[in-house]
């Protein structure tokens, strides 16, 4: 999450911190729309859709204002969005309803998702949230990832910002290396990584999309 002018007196771990960044209206990550790499990794043939017999469960986690969330009810898919702040959620709540579909809001720590949605989904996508935590806590996440997932299935992780310059502060760096060593331990078999064509220009060159897969 792009956040350019923050001290360093501040708790990422807590929801009061990214609720005074929504309060104050300083989410400098929001990109203002579904993001253009999720979008064309949908519209491909071999990505798994919906259907009439399976909706297909899709998580996801920091949602924000949940422009991908919706992005992919739109499609067809049952959508569960979490943030760590109610203020998005409120958001999101209105825009679906606008929008005509549905989608579950869910105002939780990711870390406790586990305990509620243990192999629940098919889908996770992975956008801003894993830059957002606290670095040390990494591994933790890939593991609850793990646990939220049904057997076989899909994370499709759009990881940014790929810097050299280590940040002390959302967005906190990250690596190619590092996010396929901490996913390669939770269990996932990575199944490809590129830069992608489709970013954003005010990120292109700076993310990396990494598909991964939960054996069976």
């Amino acid at each position: 999450m792009e956040i350019d002018s923050l001290s360093h007196s501040f708790d990422v771990n807590s929801p009061q911190y990214w609720s005074e960044r929504y309060r104050t209206g300083n989410t400098q990550w929001d990109l203002g729309t579904e993001t253009p790499v999720f979008t064309a990794l949908v519209e491909q043939i071999d990505f798994p859709k919906p259907s009439t017999n399976s909706r297909l469960r899709v998580l996801v986690p920091g949602c924000g204002y949940g422009h991908d969330a919706l992005m992919m009810a739109r499609r067809g898919y049952e959508v569960t969005a979490v943030d760590f702040a109610p203020e998005p959620l409120e958001y999101l709540r209105q825009t679906s309803h606008i929008a005509g579909v549905e989608i579950e809001t869910v105002c939780s720590d990711i870390f406790m998702l586990p305990e509620r949605y243990a192999e629940t989904f098919d889908i996770v996508l992975e956008y801003t949230c894993f830059c957002a935590i606290a670095p040390s806590r990494r591994a933790e996440y890939a593991n609850v990832l793990a646990q939220v997932l049904k057997p076989n299935g899909l994370l499709a992780g759009l990881f940014f910002p790929l810097d050299e310059l280590q940040r002390h502060e959302p967005p906190f760096t990250v690596s190619e290396n590092e996010v396929r060593e901490h996913f390669e331990q939770a269990g996932f078999v990575l199944i490809s990584s590129k830069v992608p064509l489709e970013s954003h220009p005010a990120r292109a060159g700076r993310e990396r999309l990494m598909i991964f897969r939960k054996p069976l």
